[in-house]
């Protein structure tokens, strides 16, 4: 693949970025990996600070504006898988890799009418009394040992989890083992995930079913049990070209230290090979994802937009993933380059983020100068590396939990 080839595919037109200009496909895409958290022309400036522009020529915010409608945000998916694809094998549980899946609710900026459009590309939005609001749905799959973004993909807040997660599924391998919330279990989804060959752990509801009570009565650590769907899972079944028939699903008792009982259900059917009793700490797992959320909403700003149109919500929506993960490698190859457990030791995935901002605008300007840059970064991670505590007692929820919502003038 050559660059040609890579921006011919993720441009609008055929005629884009061909031009010898100040903002060329290379520049747009850096502008938005850096992440705009703060005024556009100031981003610019800092950006473009470690470039030498012809005289009398500077890089001015609507230009900027102009050159990123000619960008497909698809370009920022492709160059993360290409990152995933370089990377070497994670740690596995009973030579699975674990990854955890989940959703998250994510503010729009209203002001632009493609936004709450009823279009495929569009948004849902509400009214209340602060006036009009938009939401979306994100759905990621994350790499529970590291906490590098495999797969997301963000669409209206109408869209469920679990049919988002069904079109994610493809981005599964089959020595993957998908752990899930409460949120999740379905008769269909576990047809589907056994159709594919795909692995499974996922967290029920106690009242999911009569089996899974008469289970959590009888004291049992593991049970395997018959789920017979009825032709109330018919339409569902059949949205996904699945026969209607009878499959097994194995029970796990997770007794907890407040004394309550979580119950998973797993496709791990062989209590041998797969021992009830190492279920708790792989369900402890799927939190790496719930920390990956919160890198990305609250560190890097996810929810404050800079663009406004579905086009420009896509492309910083994907530009903050990949930038997660560059930061989130930056920060595990310095605990192996200092021989460090991640189980004990945790790098500041914040510092690492602003640090790889700092840094990038020079690296695609010379990316030979990575052999400078390189010892610089690792350094400065390195000098923010803490101890894990592991026993240490999380804090109390706070009762009033509301999310906050500025004023769109706020940003």
């Amino acid at each position: 693949m050559t660059s040609v080839d890579f921006i011919s595919r993720h441009r609008q037109a055929a005629r884009d970025f061909t031009r010898r200009a100040i903002f060329t496909f290379e520049r747009v895409v850096g502008v938005l990996l850096v992440n705009l958290m703060r005024s556009l022309q100031v981003e610019l400036d800092q950006f473009f600070s470690h470039l030498a522009l012809p005289a009398g020529r500077s890089a001015n915010d609507d230009a900027f504006r102009m050159a990123r409608k000619k960008l497909r945000w698809t370009a920022f998916a492709e160059l993360n898988q290409a990152v995933l694809d370089g990377l070497n094998p994670p740690p596995t549980w009973h030579g699975l890799r674990v990854v955890a899946g989940d959703g998250t609710t994510l503010y729009l900026p209203t002001t632009h009418p493609d936004t709450i459009g009823d279009g495929a590309e569009g948004f849902n939005h509400y009214h209340a009394d602060s006036g009009i609001y938009s939401l979306a749905r994100a759905s990621a799959l994350c790499e529970a040992s590291s906490g590098l973004i495999l797969h997301a993909s963000i669409a209206a807040d109408t869209r469920d989890e679990r049919s988002m997660l069904a079109e994610q599924l493809d981005a599964l391998r089959p020595d993957d083992l998908l752990v899930l919330d409460r949120g999740y279990p379905a008769y269909w989804l576990f047809a589907l995930l056994q159709a594919r060959q795909r692995h499974f752990c996922i967290r029920l509801p106690l009242d999911f079913s009569p089996a899974v009570q008469a289970f959590i009565e009888s004291g049992d650590a593991s049970r395997v049990i018959e789920i017979t769907p009825g032709s109330a899972h018919r339409k569902d079944f059949a949205k996904y070209k699945l026969p209607l028939e009878p499959f097994a699903l194995r029970l796990v008792r997770v007794p907890l230290k407040t004394g309550q009982t979580e119950i998973l259900a797993t496709s791990l059917l062989d209590e041998k090979r797969w021992p009830a009793a190492e279920f708790a700490a792989l369900y402890h797992q799927r939190w790496r994802i719930e920390e990956a959320f919160r890198h990305l909403k609250c560190r890097l700003k996810l929810e404050q937009f800079g663009g406004e149109t579905p086009q420009a919500i896509r492309q910083e929506f994907h530009a903050a993933i990949l930038l997660h993960n560059l930061a989130t490698i930056a920060a595990q190859d310095v605990l192996i380059q200092q021989g460090l457990d991640a189980a004990t030791h945790a790098p500041n995935l914040t510092h690492a983020t602003h640090l790889v901002r700092l840094f990038l605008p020079r690296l695609l300007n010379d990316p030979a100068a990575i052999n400078e840059i390189g010892p610089l970064l690792f350094d400065a991670i390195t000098r923010q590396i803490t101890k894990r505590r592991p026993n240490k007692p999380a804090p109390p929820r706070k009762t009033n939990r509301k999310k906050p919502r500025h004023h769109r003038a706020y940003k």
